[in-house]
């Protein structure tokens, strides 16, 4: 080899070979270790979505908006929900409901309106019932780990942020008239629900395989273990039920109005094993008294109620609380 380039070749031998074995070894890569990146993978945790706005409301419409960056379509958000609903599950954490709720609002308004649209029945009418179910869920669940400040102002900064969330994906949003029947409706099953734990009984809200059987909540006498199945109504609601009731000739005249005097009635619903008993129960102002932030403001009317009910239509098949 030309003497020019004799050491020049050094530069290019291997690290051994120019600097022994003990230069090799101090001069070797370090590789990454991977152990700790397997461990991330197995148990993976959750980091914390970090929001420019103080707001509660307004951060879990950052959140939901923050994944629609990409793609702003009703779909792009359904690839979210389920991760969702099950961090809210685990957490129990207000904010983690509503961005779940609030994901859910675009899918739920289609659904509502294909309800609407075609009340005796249409493609898919079960998969679009469960998803009305679930956002009417979520929505519930969220209610009931909210403090009372929120509360009061949850029905109109939700109907806010879900009509600007349905707008970006190009979904229709709820009218004020669906709006205010859900509130409505479901303000009432959460003052059943918080009446009866204030009042010392066991109540479970049920999942949307129960919700689909008309069963809202479960209550039950912690002293007996009786409980009933309990699908809350309004009154205009109650009065088309069980007009519908008798339609079908699952009640008769006369039932109507008994239904009327005592404010329920009892259904049955399911088939075979399934059949079940439910206490239609219209939620009257008159008997029951008004509503405030959710709740009754005073309970004992529905407490003496709930007592009657078990008493006279408990059922002790050991079913509360599970799935029917």
């Amino acid at each position: 080899m030309h003497h020019r380039f004799r050491h020049h070749w050094q530069h290019f031998r291997p690290l051994r070979r120019r600097h022994g074995l003990r230069g090799y070894r101090q001069r070797q890569i370090r590789f990454r270790d991977t152990r700790q990146d397997q461990q991330h993978l197995l148990a993976p945790e959750p980091v914390q979505y970090i929001c420019r706005s103080t707001d509660f409301f307004d951060c879990a419409e950052e959140q939901v908006v923050a994944r629609l960056q990409r793609r702003p379509e009703v779909h792009a958000l359904d690839r979210y929900i389920d991760k969702l609903q099950k961090q809210f599950q685990q957490t129990n954490d207000p904010s983690d409901g509503l961005v779940a709720l609030l994901a859910q609002a675009p899918r739920a308004v289609l659904a509502q309106q294909q309800m609407d649209q075609f009340p005796h029945g249409y493609r898919n009418k079960q998969e679009r019932l469960f998803e009305l179910i679930d956002f009417n869920d979520t929505l519930v669940a969220t209610i009931l780990n909210l403090d009372d400040e929120h509360r009061r102002q949850f029905a109109d900064r939700v109907k806010q942020a879900a009509d600007r969330i349905c707008k970006r994906v190009g979904a229709p949003c709820f009218s004020e008239e669906q709006w205010t029947s859900i509130i409505r409706g479901l303000t009432r099953e959460v003052a059943v629900y918080l009446a009866a734990k204030d009042s010392g009984f066991h109540a479970f809200m049920t999942d949307r395989a129960q919700d689909a059987l008309g069963i809202d909540l479960q209550v039950q006498d912690p002293e007996d273990r009786r409980y009933i199945n309990i699908d809350v109504k309004t009154p205009s609601s109650f009065r088309r039920r069980m007009e519908q009731l008798v339609h079908e000739g699952r009640l008769t005249e006369r039932e109507l109005m008994e239904g009327d005097k005592q404010s329920y009635i009892i259904e049955y619903n399911g088939h075979g094993a399934q059949r079940v008993p439910v206490v239609v129960l219209c939620i009257l102002p008159d008997l029951f008294g008004d509503l405030a932030d959710w709740r009754f403001v005073n309970h004992a009317p529905m407490r003496d109620k709930l007592n009657q009910l078990i008493r006279e239509h408990g059922l002790s098949n050991h079913k509360f609380g599970h799935y029917i």
